[in-house]
Formats: C-alpha cells, structure tokens, sequence
C-alpha cells in the first residue's frame, strides 16, 4: 500500500522516470561484474556519483522512494513550533469554555497568551487559528456519525495529478468529518458525480475501512450543494417521495469540505467557487485518462478518515441506519442526465 500510494502521487512522466531508473538499477549487479557503471548511470539519466548513491540505497530498500523521481512536498510539515502551540490548545477550550459557551475568537486570545508565555513571542493569528479550529473538530467528533450529512463538491488542485485542476464530490459526516464517499466528476452533473461518490460510501461502510464504526441509530438532515447541475435543484422533492429525510439543496461548493478539513485535505489544495465550472470533465478520453486522479482522491480520503477514526466509538454490529443506507442508495441509483439531455416526457 505503501508503494502504491507513492506510484499514484507520481505523473506519468515521473512514472517514465522511475521505471527507466529501476531498470538500470536492477541490471547493474557489481558484485555479480555485470554491468558497466557509466552505462548504467547513463541508462538511468544520472551522473556516474549519484548512480553510485542511488544504487546503494536501492539495495538497501528497493522502494519507489529510493529512485529520487517523488517531488511533491510532504503532506504537512509539523515543527517543534506547532507542537507547542498545540500543545496548549485544550487548555485554552477548557478555560473559555468555564464562562459559558464557546467563543472562536475568545479561544484564540486564551491560546496566544499561553502560547507566548511558553514561546516567548506571540504566534500568528493564522496559526493560533488554525489550531483552535482544528480542535474544535476534534471535539465535535465525540459522537456516532450518520445523523447529518452534506453533500459538497469542490474544485482543487493537488501535485501530480494528470490534469491542473478536478473536481471532487463528496459525501461528508457534519458532526465527525468523516468523508463517507468522494468520487471526481462533473459540475454540470453533479448528480452524476454524487451518484459515484454514494456508491463509493456504500463500499466504505459495507467492506471498507468505515465497516467498524458505531454508527447513529438514525439519519435526520442532508444537505447538498448542487454545483452547475440544474437537475438538483428539486432534489428535496425527489427525496420527499422516497421517503427519505429532508434533503435540502444547499450554496456555496466547498463549504462543508472546508468545515471538515480546511483549506486543505491532505495533498488536495481547494480552491474557489468560481473554479468549479473550469474544473468539469469532458468527453469519454478523458474519463480514461482520470483513472489514476480518482486512486489519488480515494488516498487522500482514507488518509483524511484515518486521523479521526481513533476519536470515534467502534462496534461493528451497531451497523449504519436503515435511513443512511437508503439514503446513498438513493443517489446511487438516481438516474443522471447530461447537459444537454432532457428526460423523456411521462
């Protein structure tokens, strides 16, 4: 799993790389006198000193991450500084927290005065926020998923994917952050792009790494961001004479994968509103060439669960609701048109 995540971060001329480089790797036995070694570095595209370099630590771990082609910086990079702005943060919820009710803004000046007094300055305002936000979801997963879902789609960009810019579809958990499902798509048809990521959040919950959660005993309220997909707009009809809870369509995309995560899921850098309708698919070519894209999405996803599951209750025989499941099933197999198609009449 380890090697596959580090292959769908590559694009596929680092891809080119990596293989050219292994090849020459792999031939090149010194020990065995096969192999010239200035053949060998120029087979791989090296000079002859980091051949030698490279060929040691192949040996040592042969990996993708031995053949130097990964470029991408790392997905979050977490300093002595931030450990010790974090390291206050709960105390800061806690002391606020004492007078009443939550206040952000109260919670950020608590943070940046215990924070100053164990850094000797004063940190950001942007990380002093960041922090608080990040524990506030931490705290809001004390709680079975499966009450409140929003549907959201979002245009980003990430390192490496095959095209500059997609677009996301996601189906995430209010009260946990947990993303249930997520697919690519097209804003134009975003009931397309939901349908994709409800079949994806059936395979999550039923075999997949959400199997064992302590699921909520009922679904309440969703809400769905309709994207460029006028279809959508009486999806609250739709869902009504299925006899599921209210579905209400809902503004801005984003909004509530920004709520679960920020500005940032991982690698995935979400961008804004107006980049949805430069982010859309196109025709059947490039839903080929999107394969690996997907496998990246679907990596940040589980990477994304992955730190907020230990905050959650498990108990693989709790099961999700009947409502849940109806729910995704319902978008699942909703009938999806493209933009230029027009239903068939009654």
């Amino acid at each position: 799993m380890r090697e596959l995540a580090l292959w769908l971060a590559m694009s596929k001329r680092q891809r080119e790389v990596a293989m050219r480089r292994m090849d020459a790797l792999a031939g090149w036995k010194p020990e065995e006198g096969s192999g010239e070694p200035a053949a060998a570095a120029a087979a791989a595209g090296l000079k002859k000193n980091h051949s030698y370099e490279m060929a040691k630590a192949w040996r040592a771990a042969p990996s993708l991450a031995s053949v130097e082609v990964l470029t991408a910086a790392p997905r979050a990079r977490v300093s002595d500084y931030d450990h010790a702005v974090g390291a206050h943060v709960t105390t800061a919820f806690d002391e606020v927290s004492a007078n009443g009710g939550i206040v952000i803004s109260e919670v950020v000046e608590r943070l940046a005065v215990l924070a100053a007094a164990d850094l000797g300055q004063i940190p950001s305002f942007a990380t002093l926020r960041r922090k608080v936000l990040e524990e506030q979801r931490r705290r809001e997963r004390r709680t079975r998923p499966g009450v409140h879902l929003n549907f959201d789609c979002c245009a980003f960009t990430m390192a490496n994917l095959d095209r500059p810019e997609r677009t996301a579809f996601a189906i995430v958990d209010r009260r946990t952050q947990l993303v249930l499902g997520a697919a690519l798509g097209d804003a134009r048809r975003a009931g397309h792009g939901y349908g994709l990521a409800a079949g994806d959040a059936l395979r999550r919950i039923g075999t997949g790494s959400l199997k064992e959660v302590a699921w909520a005993e009922r679904l309440e309220q969703t809400e769905l961001v309709t994207g460029l997909d006028d279809g959508l707009l009486k999806i609250g009809v739709e869902a009504a004479w299925a006899e599921l809870p209210v579905v209400q369509p809902a503004g801005k995309p984003g909004r509530y994968l920004r709520r679960a995560a920020g500005d940032r899921m991982g690698r995935m850098l979400f961008l804004s509103a107006d980049r949805l309708a430069k982010s859309t698919g196109g025709d059947a070519q490039e839903a080929e060439d999107a394969v690996d894209d997907a496998a990246r999405l679907q990596v940040e996803v589980e990477i994304h669960n992955a730190a907020i599951l230990p905050d959650l209750e498990g108990d693989p025989a709790s099961g999700p609701s009947a409502g849940l499941i109806a729910a995704l099933e319902f978008f699942a197999r909703r009938p999806h048109h493209r933009p230029s198609e027009q239903p068939e009449p009654a």
